[in-house]
């Protein structure tokens, strides 16, 4: 049996039903997805941690086992559909939940011995048994890492009056979750990737990220923003929205 360490950088792609994962987690005591691995020998049954890279706090924020063998599908990155990709089934057996700041931090060269640059690297067994160690004992007492963000960050950065006027009269003054136009509706300008989760995962609302293969200047790029009615914007809240196509 072996130990795979996989990644996820969330800059390269959301991991938007991390709040079912949670869910499942909480309900079955485990969560199945597929993950991307490169490498081809995993094994049903051979262990895998999960690290989180990028921006903001990184560590290990999963472990579980592989259930099946690799197989290729659609890649996730945007542009790179038609190259495939190589995947391994995994059922997730705990969780750090990192949007609370639970994560076990690491240091790649001391607890890898090398500083992964894909995911599904194979770890030595005796660095590998005392990482799942660690992290089985965080998991049932998780500490919250600190993260090092300016205090002007934290709050929420305000939208000026020209640019909500850009988005309303690009979206031609209708909501872009349900299709209702003024003044039928209450109009507001939406973050469709929100602030929180920007501050959570990045740490600075300002700084240019690539996420899913799109460039944003800051959370209030206009390519963010979308004009969206009162009640799917009170309704969405902080989570992730994914707008329709109702305008060209």
């Amino acid at each position: 049996m072996s130990t795979y360490l996989l990644t996820w950088n969330p800059a390269k792609w959301t991991f938007q039903d991390w709040p079912q994962a949670l869910v499942d987690m909480a309900q079955q005591g485990s969560y199945v997805r597929q993950w991307s691995c490169i490498n081809g020998h995993v094994v049903p049954g051979d262990i895998v941690l999960l690290k989180k890279t990028g921006n903001g706090a990184t560590g290990i924020i999963a472990s579980g086992v592989a259930v099946s063998i690799p197989f290729s599908n659609r890649s996730w990155e945007r542009g790179k559909e038609d190259r495939g990709k190589q995947y391994i089934q995994v059922k997730f057996d705990r969780l750090a939940d990192y949007t609370k700041g639970e994560i076990l931090p690491v240091n790649d060269r001391v607890d890898f011995g090398f500083v992964p640059q894909a995911s599904g690297c194979i770890l030595e067994d005796g660095r590998a048994a005392d990482l799942l160690q660690r992290f089985h004992e965080y998991v049932a007492a998780p500490v919250i890492q600190q993260r090092g963000v300016n205090s002007s960050e934290h709050k929420r950065i305000a939208l000026s009056a020209r640019i909500r006027y850009e988005i309303l009269d690009r979206d031609a003054h209708t909501c872009r979750y349900c299709g209702r136009s003024s003044p039928t509706v209450v109009l507001h300008i939406d973050h469709v990737i929100s602030q929180l989760f920007w501050r959570e995962n990045f740490g600075s609302l300002t700084k240019t990220q690539i996420i899913d293969g799109v460039t944003y200047d800051g959370v209030n790029d206009g390519k963010n923003l979308v004009t969206s009615c009162q009640d799917c914007n009170l309704g969405k809240s902080g989570k992730n929205g994914k707008p329709g196509c109702l305008l060209p």
